[in-house]
């Protein structure tokens, strides 16, 4: 069943996911704005603020018994970076309406709710709850920091993407939060609310009639005037004309590599993504990956590696954790293998493997209502239409050649390596 969108008043976009695999449905409000160093902390805040009560249910704990009520509905707030847009993100996921045994309004209760959550909010002025709300956001930053894995990717991010909204942290700052207020924190929601593009998403064995319904339930009554928000397709950037190198020293016991790669192709629903998507499946995504046969399971150089291709940045990511005294053996072997697939050098097994890996990852999100949602936001955003299928089809029509074509386009942009070493590192890239 193919999805529909419907523009509605007030800067609500309405998208429709009919389907009848589920006994429940899942809307999903998604407030568009640019991602902004200066306001991203405070819109994480935003996160846990949300649910800690609203009008009727001035409570964490009375909001949590409203859901239960609601045959175990269940609903998040969580940011997401989509390119250079953030869109705070609000979802409810409840048992459909025609499966209540006992006669309760399950999606007038969500609706409901829903709306008091975001428009009747009652704690994000509160100081005891906003420190609160800091304090765990603090803990989260601190958590993010001590995990070495993620650290290294942030840090990358950092350098490869400096003054673009692709380096921003969407987890937010430390430093940043001693000078949010409970005033400030409420005129930031409030702007928010009212001004931020609505990307609406309904997913369901219902009709666009229905779903219509349920977005005039949320917005009726509300005034909002909508900032227009440029849409513009990611465009690949050209990397320097010599990687730039960041070498780092901490205590750790694990070396951790990262090389960020302008991709050719940035997200789209042309030939160029999926041949490249191909590509880097080929390269290190799947256990039967280049990266993981050869340069982990034969020269056994690293504890793991991988590849990560993300569109929305037009950028591929490679990483290692290593033993520091690796670090030229693995850079070495990782580009070998990135030659090899550019030059062709690719099996008719690997191929396979990695059409059928692919096909299996894309589908699988068909089988989930937020991972429907999430695939039709990156592309909505992006101003594109293609779905799961039409997706697949075109990985399963690529060639060798097109996957070589692909990676030949990829360069080299940043390197990032921490260890408890930094000379012997820097002796390596010498």
């Amino acid at each position: 069943m193919k999805r529909t969108r419907i523009s509605l008043p007030g800067g609500v976009t309405l998208t429709v996911l009919p389907s009848d695999r589920f006994k429940t449905e899942c809307i999903s409000l998604n407030f568009l704005f640019p991602l902004r160093r200066e306001t991203v902390t405070a819109v994480s805040l935003l996160r846990g603020l949300l649910l800690r009560g609203c009008e009727g249910y001035p409570s964490f704990e009375s909001v949590s018994s409203r859901l239960d009520e609601l045959y175990g509905a269940e609903v998040t707030v969580e940011t997401r970076a989509l390119g250079n847009v953030l869109a705070l993100a609000v979802t409810a996921d409840y048992l459909a309406g025609r499966y209540s045994a006992d006669g309760t309004d399950i999606v007038g209760g969500v609706l409901d709710l829903l709306r008091r959550i975001l428009f009747s909010p009652v704690k994000i002025a509160d100081p005891d709850t906003l420190e609160s709300e800091k304090k765990h956001l603090a803990d989260e930053i601190a958590a993010e920091i001590n995990d070495k894995g993620v650290y290294a990717r942030r840090r990358l991010l950092e350098t490869m993407f400096e003054g673009e909204s692709a380096g921003i942290n969407v987890l937010g700052y430390r430093e940043d939060l001693d000078a949010i207020t409970p005033e400030g924190e409420e005129a930031f929601y409030r702007s928010l609310l009212l001004t931020a593009p609505v990307e609406m998403y309904v997913v369901g064995d219902l009709t666009k009639e229905t779903a219509r319904g349920y977005a005039d339930v949320l917005f009726s009554g509300v005034d909002r005037s909508p900032v227009p928000l440029p849409l513009t397709p990611p465009a690949p950037k050209k990397a320097p004309p010599r990687p730039r190198i960041l070498l780092e020293e901490e205590d750790v016991r694990q070396a951790r590599l990262v090389i960020g790669y302008r991709a050719p192709a940035a997200l789209s629903p042309d030939k160029p993504y999926s041949d490249f998507l191909l590509a880097c499946e080929i390269l290190g995504v799947s256990s039967s990956s280049k990266l993981f046969m050869h340069v982990r399971e034969e020269l056994n150089l690293c504890y793991s590696c991988g590849s990560e291709y993300r569109g929305a940045l037009a950028a591929m990511f490679v990483y290692a954790g290593i033993d520091a005294a690796n670090l030229r053996q693995t850079l070495d072997a990782v580009r070998r293998e990135i030659a090899a697939v550019a030059a062709g050098d690719i099996t008719d097994e690997e191929l396979l493997v990695a059409k059928k890996s692919l096909r299996t990852s894309i589908l699988a999100g068909l089988d989930y209502p937020r991972s429907m949602i999430l695939h039709t936001l990156f592309r909505s955003v992006a101003g594109f239409t293609d779905d799961q299928e039409e997706l697949v089809a075109r990985i399963l029509a690529a060639t060798k050649e097109d996957a070589a074509a692909a990676m030949r386009g990829a360069a080299p942009d940043t390197l990032y390596f921490l260890s408890d070493n930094k000379k012997l590192a820097e002796e390596a890239m010498a």
